[in-house]
């Protein structure tokens, strides 16, 4: 299968400052895929390089599985993305109708799915854009991108702003563009937003790729995480437990002793741990499924 997005070796600098480095990626079609990274790190940088914004120092760029040089000669190809950038403002003279408007009319595609979208993220095309809230704004953003149907979206942020309810709705019009054979690429600081909807995530730090994978195989990486709650203090003795990695006492309630234990594989046998303890009043056990987000700040606090 030719990946939608193919990155070889991608690197940009700014002067002598690191953007991004080596950075090599493939995105298949039907497929959404989550870019993590704290600020800095060069998801930005990634993504204004892919799309011809900024030109890259060297490396490869293949979407649809032609070779971009130049992108400014591509303007075909780029009838069949959708983009939404992670800074998006609008002329504030124009309604949300005028706004549109002239969004469609830089497409020679048709957009098809704007009166849909409209009604779905319940945008009142009578409005000024100078009236709009935020997450107004990015409704705009989001339909602007999604209308004319695009195989590709390159989405950066694209939930910020959005209360609660528009975010379900928004992950939902991904997941109907993904049933479709559609490609979601799209950067986002929402872990939770990430392992909810996302089948596969790229992490990157300071400019290099820690990690391309497929979600439930991150999950195999992660510790395990026990919340343990004794009737007495036992902390000299989950030091001596060989499945433990590290543990934290938790804030002392009024019906114990409460520990954060992280084990040092992401399926331990337990049986170790309570047989180590059955000498122990144990009161209460939690044992929660490792997380994208244990991932993320479980290598950030290792590296």
């Amino acid at each position: 299968m030719e990946p939608t997005i193919k990155l070889v070796n991608l690197t940009k600098y700014y002067g002598k400052q690191r953007g991004i480095e080596n950075l090599s990626i493939n995105i298949n079609p039907g497929v959404i895929s989550g870019f993590l990274g704290p600020n800095g790190a060069g998801k930005t940088t990634t993504i204004r390089c892919l799309l011809g914004i900024l030109r890259p120092t060297s490396g490869q760029i293949k979407v649809f599985g032609r070779e971009i040089a130049n992108w400014s000669s591509e303007v075909a190809l780029k009838e069949n993305i959708g983009y939404l950038p992670g800074e998006f403002d609008l002329y504030r003279h124009f309604t949300v109708k005028g706004i549109l408007d002239y969004f469609a009319s830089l497409r020679k595609r048709p957009a098809k799915l704007r009166h849909n979208l409209v009604d779905v993220f319940e945008l009142d095309e009578t409005r000024n854009v100078s009236q709009l809230s935020k997450g107004n704004k990015q409704k705009v953003g989001l339909i602007q991108a999604l209308m004319h149907d695009p195989d590709l979206l390159i989405l950066d942020e694209p939930s910020v702003g959005l209360d609660p309810l528009m975010q379900q709705r928004l992950y939902q019009v991904l997941k109907e563009f993904r049933e479709r054979g559609k490609t979601i690429f799209f950067s986002s600081h929402n872990l939770a937003e990430v392992q909810k909807i996302c089948d596969e995530v790229a992490v990157i730090k300071e400019g290099f790729l820690v990690t391309h994978d497929l979600i439930e195989q991150l999950s195999q990486h992660v510790h395990q995480k026990v919340i343990l709650t004794m009737k007495e203090p036992v902390e000299s003795l989950l030091s001596q437990i060989p499945l433990i990695s590290h543990f934290e006492q938790l804030q002392m309630n009024g019906d114990g002793y409460r520990y954060s234990i992280y084990t040092k594989s992401a399926k331990p046998n337990f049986s170790d741990l309570f047989h180590s303890l059955r000498q122990q009043t144990i009161l209460n056990v939690v044992i929660s499924e490792p997380s994208l987000e244990d991932y993320f700040l479980q290598y950030y606090k290792e590296d």
